[in-house]
This record gives C-alpha cells, sequence and structure tokens, in this order.
C-alpha cells in the first residue's frame, strides 16, 4: 500500500473528538486534576501537569536557560497544547521557543497560529517523514501520536524523531500501553493465536502495519465476512504475540487505537539512540465506552546516538 500523507484517524479533529479531549480539557482546566479527569483520555493540558511534577524535566532547566530553544510537536491533541508545552519550557527558563507543530490535519493550525507564541510553525505532514532539517530540535514531543497509528508506523516516527533531534537532545513521549488494558470490563480479548487462526497472516501484517480502521480493513481485504468485522470491532486485539494491542472503536467507520508493551517501546527507543532519563506511569480509565483501563507513562528521553 502506498503510504499516505497521515498516521491514524483521517483527520485530527476525528482523533480530538472520539476521544472527548475538548471537554476533558475544559474540566481539567476549572477542576484540575481531579479522579475525574485523571479517568478520561488526557489532552496535553493533563500531561504537562504531570510532566511538571517530575525532577527529571526541572533539571533540564539548567541545560535551557536564557537559550533559544527549537522545538517539534509530532501530533496536536488541542488548539491550546502547543502554547501550553510553550509555557512548560519556558518555565525551565528557556528565552524563546520556536515550535513547530505537525499534524495530518490543518484544521486547527490557524488557532494555533494565533495562539501567542513565540513563534510556531505549522506543518501539515506524516510524523514518519517531516520537512525538518535533521539535527536541528532541542526537543521533540510525542503526545500519544504511538496509541494513534500501528506499530510499524510508531516505530518509522520514532526514527524520524531521531533523525531530526540535535544531540543530546530530550524527546518527551507521553504514551499509553497495554500493561493494564486486559482488566477492563465488558471487552473481549482476542489473543494473537486466535487472530492468526480466523484472519491470516496476511491480515496480521498489515494490521501491524497500515490498516488505520475497519473500513480500511473490509475494503482491503473483501473476503473477511461481516461476522468477522463484528467480532473485531469493540475487542482488544493482541495484533503482535504478547506485544501491542488494539481497540477498533464502535463508530461507523471502526478507529483505531494502539496499545503497545511498554518494553517494545523501550526497545525501540534504545535502538534508535535514546535513553530513559525520567519515567512517571498511572493508571486510570479513559473516554471509551465501556472505558478501557490504561496505564499511562510520561517519559523524557535522552539522544545518545550517533549523527552523521
Amino acid at each position: 500500500m502506498e503510504k499516505e500523507n497521515r498516521v491514524g484517524y483521517s483527520s485530527g479533529e476525528e482523533f480530538r473528538e472520539a476521544n472527548l479531549y475538548v471537554d476533558t480539557e475544559r474540566m481539567f482546566r476549572e477542576l484540575g486534576l481531579t479522579e475525574e479527569v485523571e479517568n478520561r483520555t488526557p489532552p496535553v493540558a493533563v500531561n504537562i501537569a504531570h510532566l511538571a511534577e517530575m525532577d527529571s524535566v526541572w533539571r533540564l532547566a539548567g541545560e535551557l536557560k536564557g537559550k533559544s530553544v527549537n522545538v517539534t510537536i509530532l501530533g496536536i491533541s488541542s488548539t491550546s497544547g502547543p502554547k501550553d508545552f510553550e509555557r512548560l519550557v519556558k518555565s525551565l527558563e528557556a528565552r524563546f521557543v520556536n515550535t513547530v507543530a505537525v499534524d495530518i490535519s490543518d484544521g486547527i493550525f490557524a488557532d494555533i497560529e494565533a495562539s501567542g507564541m513565540d513563534n510556531v510553525s505549522c506543518l501539515q505532514e506524516d510524523a514518519r517523514e517531516t520537512s525538518i532539517e535533521a539535527g536541528s530540535q532541542d526537543i521533540v514531543l510525542r503526545d500519544h501520536i504511538d496509541n494513534c497509528a500501528p506499530p510499524e508506523v510508531s516505530k518509522a516516527i520514532d526514527k524520524e524523531a531521531a533523525r531530526i533531534i540535535k544531540s543530546n537532545g530530550v524527546a518527551i513521549v507521553n504514551v499509553t500501553t497495554r500493561e493494564e488494558i486486559l482488566s477492563s470490563v465488558d471487552r473481549e480479548f482476542i489473543s494473537f493465536e486466535r487472530l492468526k487462526e480466523v484472519v491470516g497472516e496476511d491480515v496480521i501484517r498489515a494490521l501491524q502495519g497500515e490498516i488505520y480502521d475497519l473500513a480500511e480493513l473490509r475494503e482491503k481485504f473483501p473476503q473477511l465476512d461481516d461476522e468477522i468485522i463484528f467480532q473485531l470491532q469493540g475487542a482488544l486485539i493482541e495484533i503482535e504475540a504478547g506485544g501491542t494491542i488494539a481497540v477498533f472503536g464502535e463508530d461507523e467507520i471502526g478507529h483505531g487505537e494502539w496499545f503497545p508493551k511498554l518494553e517494545q517501546l523501550i526497545d525501540t527507543w534504545q535502538n534508535h539512540g535514546f535513553e530513559i532519563i525520567g519515567l512517571k506511569a498511572r493508571v486510570g480509565l479513559d473516554s471509551h465506552n465501556p472505558p478501557l483501563k490504561c496505564r499511562r507513562h510520561n517519559v523524557i528521553l535522552r539522544y545518545i546516538g550517533q549523527k552523521d
């Protein structure tokens, strides 16, 4: 399949609506990190509040003080997200922040550009292959983009993050992993072995690397009957043996979300030259109905790989 200029939902707005990001952000700004807020899919503002509690984040102030800092955000979950992240970087004593905001759709770019940031450029590009100069970014933020794309796409995005980041630069990854998800109530689990029996290896390879929703799966594999599609919708589907679990929503198209194993992510980060310098984890529910039980991570990575 030819690579499309998208990652995850067919538009960023669809993703934001599906996950109730606007409602959750409004609730957070009114109430703070309450139990109700923590049991919803977190917009970037919530993740920034958790990042602000991490010692590993505040230790970056010694590196950023008085400097003009280049930041790239891969995937935009809300209009206010880039501005909120700029505030966090400037609280670390950066003098000026140059932000590049990358998303699959331009639906909120005008609002971001009008939000009063130091300097922001919005790019409607595939996060796997951006036009950003290699080795140019001090900080790269990925806010749940690994939950918005199949695992092979997620790995490609990590490789791009490694390409654009400076030597000794910092990557921040907010991600939800699979460690708690099998405890979710009223969700059927389809193991990798069972999935292989039902759909075959060709379908599994496509689910790992290029299928974003059930409508796309049906189009690519018309031999799959309606009963199989019905079984997949809403289930916890293990698309890698012991690894990533996919959940295809019960909306008309059956949009997908992906929950990798933390060990997988660590291996990928290390393979691309990153090391963990800070990690904070928490458990909560999300905005699905019925809700998924999630283990969420805020991870600080240092790029120690070699640049050409």
